[in-house]
């Protein structure tokens, strides 16, 4: 397997740890990103051909050590969502992918750091502002209409809403002050916020090391997630 210039001394432990257990195939690719699909103990990185670099590869490295580790954050949430029909209209596939990768950073950041890598090496879109004034200018104007005295809120903004909350949450970048765009963002739902406040505050404070399954369990707040995302939806008409 070719692995010049994906591993260095920084990620090699990491390398020879996964790959104990993992079956980790490499596969070079014409595209802009590094991605990768795993499926039990088989995973397999996508490495775009003009971009070889250890630091974008530790970056894959890392969501297969959290699957190592029995965390599925992500397709848990997948799952769950896409077996609720009221749900399932207002969280699209690629917002569920979006919070799952964001879920999935805020473990991996730390151990990222820790291993040597920059900040600034941990996402291609770094220096992008995860929620700017304009985007919260869009979602104040198109979150709710009023259609004959019914307040009518639209999915796609609700949908809007999370993925901004989610992203400024786990932009890793420090010259990135959201708190005042937060502020703002919980203005114009503040419910809504306080239940997605309520599920990332649980994932911080989550240790996948735990080794105790059922205090350590992360299913927990995931199903009071969905069961409090399905309540704010009670009695509202969504679009």
């Amino acid at each position: 397997m070719e692995t010049r210039g994906l591993l260095d001394n920084r990620n090699l432990s990491l390398w020879n740890t996964l790959t104990r257990v993992q079956d980790i195939e490499i596969r070079k690719e014409n595209r802009v990103d590094y991605s990768v699909f795993s499926k039990n103990d088989k995973s397999i990185i996508y490495v775009p051909f003009d971009n070889i670099n250890a630091s974008s590869f530790t970056h894959e490295l890392l969501h297969i050590h959290l699957r190592t580790k029995q965390v599925f954050i992500g397709g848990g949430l997948k799952n769950s969502i896409k077996e609720n029909q009221v749900l399932s209209k207002i969280f699209s596939d690629k917002l569920l992918e979006h919070v799952g990768n964001c879920l999935d950073h805020i473990k991996m950041f730390p151990e990222f750091i820790r291993l040597g890598y920059g900040r600034d090496e941990f996402l291609l879109d770094f220096s992008a502002n995860k929620l700017t004034n304009e985007s919260l200018s869009v979602i104040k104007k198109h979150f709710t209409t009023r259609i004959f005295f019914k307040r009518v809120y639209n999915s796609i903004m609700i949908d809007y809403f999370i993925g901004v909350y989610f992203a400024a949450n786990a932009c890793p970048n420090e010259s990135y002050d959201y708190k005042e765009q937060l502020d703002e963002l919980k203005k114009i739902e503040s419910d809504l916020f306080q239940i997605l406040d309520k599920f990332l505050n649980a994932w911080v404070n989550f240790d996948y090391n735990d080794t105790d399954s059922i205090a350590g369990s992360y299913h927990i707040f995931l199903f009071e997630f969905v069961e409090n995302m399905e309540n704010w939806t009670k009695g509202k008409t969504i679009k």
